[in-house]
């Protein structure tokens, strides 16, 4: 099962509860990745515009009539997306009011976190330049931990579907859409 299969109607509800937080004159990071990626398809205020990393998603955009800015650096294959220094540096000129993240693990103790450093460099500095901060993680991603933490779990909101986690239910920072 593919990466965009896996978990498809939670990832469909997360996207579309996400989508709706962004409003007319929206300066917006969208990471890469697979709930990000489905967001587009949701997003209504056609005055926002996007910042992101990911080749696919910046296409999509460009195609639903957005202004998109796509960041310069090393090109990673796997997860289509650009990495590395040259995009931090790009980053570092931007002052996002909203962004959204995919992850790979979500832990209290441990945060934010994904495999790749090169990776969690760019999810990293894009997070730190983004007033309203947003991480799209079903519930697979909870009670893991990848190999590089990107932001503590303070540092965003997190939007799922179905959480049955107690831990996670009574956090202030989570919002399990129920749609």
């Amino acid at each position: 099962m593919s990466r965009k299969e896996k978990n498809r109607d939670a990832k469909n509800k997360i996207a579309k509860y996400a989508a709706e937080q962004i409003a007319s004159g929206d300066f917006v990071y969208l990471d890469a990745g697979t709930t990000t990626e489905l967001m587009i398809e949701y997003i209504t205020s056609r005055q926002a515009v996007f910042v992101t990393n990911a080749i696919s998603h910046a296409k999509r955009l460009a195609e639903r009539g957005f202004t998109v800015y796509l960041l310069g650096g090393e090109f990673k294959a796997v997860t289509e997306a650009i990495v590395g220094e040259e995009a931090v540096t790009t980053l570092e000129k931007y002052n996002f009011t909203k962004g959204f993240w995919g992850t790979n693990g979500v832990s209290l103790q441990k945060g934010y976190s994904t495999p790749e450093l090169k990776e969690a460099m760019v999810k990293k500095k894009s997070m730190e330049n983004c007033k309203e901060r947003f991480v799209l993680a079903d519930e697979s991603k909870f009670n893991q931990i990848s190999s590089v933490t990107f932001a503590p779990f303070e540092g965003a909101t997190v939007i799922t579907t179905g959480l049955s986690l107690p831990a996670y239910k009574k956090c202030k920072n989570v919002i399990d859409v129920k749609q």
